[in-house]
């Protein structure tokens, strides 16, 4: 594992994208160890994970669909037992539910977040890609601090635009304007995650609307 400095974010790699079993899968891991199980209706698959996900002795779940591809459900697993670990450390406790594709949500009060993910390629360059989370009510509401709204929904609208800025800030390129210079500080000890977009979200609304980015 590399790690970033910024905050809590961690780089991801190759070595991360492994260990799951072909499309058309739920894949539950506890203590590093996997089982997988195939269910290719993709509405019976997210509600068997999140069954799952309430079992104490799990510390992620990761629904891979059929369009999908093992790497692609390697990381999104890897990224779920990271979320178990850093929200431990916040006293968030449980298992958490991810996808590396767009989950359907099969019941009301369900929420799905799109974390931005930074991955170090075969050739050493970083690159940034989305894997989702899916999360109740409840969930989200002891997380944030607030319960999900319109805006969460407005995020996946948001995703081109925070995809650029994420790379354009890492990069160096950000435009030299008030907005960006609010972001600059704001990843001076963070870095843009999507619980940092929702905790300004009218800043990244004036940010994403600019036309240099």
């Amino acid at each position: 594992m590399t790690t970033i400095t910024r905050g809590e974010e961690r780089l991801f790699t190759a070595s991360d994208m492994h260990a799951m079993y072909g499309p058309g899968v739920v894949s539950v891991s506890w203590h590093r160890r996997r089982v997988w199980c195939e269910i290719r209706d993709p509405r019976a698959a997210m509600r068997v994970a999140l069954q799952m996900a309430t079992r104490p002795w799990v510390d992620a779940v990761t629904v891979l669909p059929p369009n999908a591809s093992v790497s692609e459900g390697g990381l999104a697993l890897a990224f779920g037992e990271h979320l178990h670990q850093v929200r431990k450390r916040r006293n968030l406790h449980g298992a958490w539910v991810t996808s590396p594709c767009r989950p359907p949500l099969p019941r009301s009060r369900l929420c799905r977040l799109p974390h931005l993910v930074t991955v170090e390629g075969p050739d050493g360059e970083w690159c940034d890609t989305v894997v989702w989370e899916v999360m109740t009510a409840d969930q989200f509401t002891e997380w944030l601090g607030r319960p999900p709204d319109e805006l969460v929904r407005r995020l996946e609208e948001w995703l081109p635009g925070l995809l650029r800025l994420r790379a354009a800030a890492r990069e160096g390129h950000l435009p030299d304007s008030r907005p960006h210079h609010m972001l600059r500080g704001l990843l001076a000890a963070r870095y843009l995650s999507i619980r940092l977009v929702l905790e300004h979200p009218h800043l990244f609304s004036t940010l994403l609307k600019n036309k240099e980015m």
